[in-house]
């Protein structure tokens, strides 16, 4: 039941700030060599309703984030489950291992500038380039944070300091000598109000102790 993911160029986007932060929908792809999934994130009022697809766009999971009691829940739609995530242990990583260069490099993916964040980890044997915006997507560094204790894989972008209210709307992750490993983009962005009855786990569900 427990299948987690990291976190994909063409994207429907109005820059238009406001008070409470982003609301509606973001659509985002991750491929690698070996397989293709989408997840659709619905954002509003601290909640946050991601859905993982897999290549045949068939529903497997539904995580449900709350970034202010930072409790996370996946939900099972097919066998009708649900399960609360653990914290994991606390393990001290060292900053030195992590090398980040926030660089003046940038792009234009469809439009928008998009400024190229490089976080390495040698140990690790790994490189990820974070194509970013800045913008009111204060929910994304909330909901990476939260993730990453129970998920060690969003731990590169933990380590980029001051990324409050920055998106990736392009993630490459490499090895140390180039190869690409895997990436994820952004396919479209909508801004639009979301029913609170999305972020719920449904009447009906069984609780699943892991």
């Amino acid at each position: 039941m427990r299948r987690l993911f990291f976190l994909p160029l063409l994207f429907i986007f109005t820059f238009t700030c406001n008070a409470g932060g982003f609301e509606g929908s973001i659509i985002l792809v991750k491929e690698s060599c070996y397989d293709t999934s989408f997840f659709t994130y619905y954002v509003s009022d601290g909640k946050i309703r991601i859905e993982e697809l897999d290549s045949k766009k068939s529903l497997q999971n539904i995580y449900l984030i709350n970034t202010n009691t930072e409790e996370v829940f996946i939900v099972d739609p097919a066998k009708k489950l649900y399960t609360k995530l653990k914290k994991k242990s606390q393990v001290d990583s060292e900053e030195k291992q992590y090398t980040i260069l926030k660089s003046t490099n940038y792009k234009l993916i469809n439009d928008v500038k998009c400024y190229q964040w490089r976080v390495k980890c040698k140990e690790k044997n790994t490189e990820i380039s974070y194509w970013v915006t800045q913008n009111d997507f204060v929910f994304f560094e909330k909901m990476v944070k939260i993730l990453n204790q129970t998920e060690r894989s969003w731990e590169f972008f933990t380590h980029i300091p001051q990324n409050q209210g920055f998106f990736p709307m392009l993630s490459v992750e490499r090895n140390l000598v180039r190869d690409e490993k895997m990436r994820t983009s952004v396919l479209q962005i909508n801004r639009k109000p979301v029913d609170s009855s999305m972020f719920r786990i449904p009447n009906g569900y069984k609780l699943f102790a892991i």
